[in-house]
């Protein structure tokens, strides 16, 4: 048995405990607490980042959004995605290659056409704030990508929730027992949602998953929706197209520009 189908038994279970039902006008159901130590709250989290973590790398081609103090913006793209460190962006205008971002483990190069510039040098934190307007590192990118947050070592359920519609909630807490990261999953164990917080209990960033598809084997989001609430700025990447653990030659990571390009400032 696969392990969708052993999180929609188990769910299953869940939901037909303690939940009577009325004739006549529906009574509105309340989530059902779901203890520590049960099972299922190990199940889903585990689960997915295990099933997640397996996927090496992905090629798609996606619509990148952007909103936030300083405005939106809409950029069509490609990607392309190795693990551990392996990272192609293009971004397309009117179907050209504008600009083009590779990552080969510790260092990118970076190409615009207009204005044209070129430059390289060590991976930092904020390389794709600065390209692309995206609030993350390349590692998350990388993580929310094929299909989960980044893990966080240390944490363990503590608490969780199981909705009339299916979906389980889970309350991941740190060393310390504080809330650490939030969960939700379907009735199919697939993930819907994921928040992560600070030590204070400031939300770090929220993250949807939406309009699974099959991709081979898998079920695949083909819809990610992102929240920066200390930014006021939301970001969505909506794929077109999605494969999966692509074969990609070490060419796909270099870049490959006449050498009369001005170097960046």
């Amino acid at each position: 048995m696969n392990y969708a189908a052993r999180v929609a038994i188990a769910c299953a279970v869940l939901g037909s405990s303690g939940c009577g039902t009325f004739r006549g006008q529906p009574v509105p159901q309340a989530p059902v607490p779901i203890a520590a130590a049960d099972p299922i709250l190990e199940a889903v989290s585990t689960g997915w980042q295990n099933l997640v973590s397996d996927r090496r790398g992905l090629r798609a081609g996606a619509v990148l959004k952007l909103s936030g103090p300083e405005g939106a913006e809409r950029l069509n793209q490609n990607v392309v995605v190795a693990r551990p460190g392996r990272f192609r962006m293009e971004i397309l205008a009117f179907l050209v290659t504008a600009a083009v971002l590779v990552v080969d483990d510790d260092r990118y190069d970076y190409f615009q056409s207009l204005p044209r510039i070129r430059d390289s040098g060590p991976v930092y934190p904020h390389l794709l704030y600065d390209i692309a307007g995206v609030p993350l590192t390349l590692e998350q990118a990388v993580h929310f990508l094929l299909g989960a947050p980044p893990p966080r070592r240390g944490l363990h359920p503590a608490a969780g929730l199981r909705f009339p519609d299916g979906v389980v909630q889970v309350d991941l807490h740190d060393g310390r027992d504080q809330l650490a990261r939030r969960l939700a999953f379907d009735a199919e164990g697939r993930l819907l949602r994921a928040e992560d917080f600070a030590p204070g209990g400031q939300l770090h960033w929220r993250v949807g998953y939406d309009r699974y598809r099959q991709v081979g084997a898998q079920p695949f989001a083909h819809t990610i929706d992102f929240e920066f609430p200390r930014l006021s700025s939301r970001a969505s990447v909506a794929f077109r197209t999605v494969e999966l653990d692509p074969d990609t030659p070490g060419g796909v990571f270099r870049l490959d520009v006449p050498d009369e390009a001005p170097e960046a400032p």
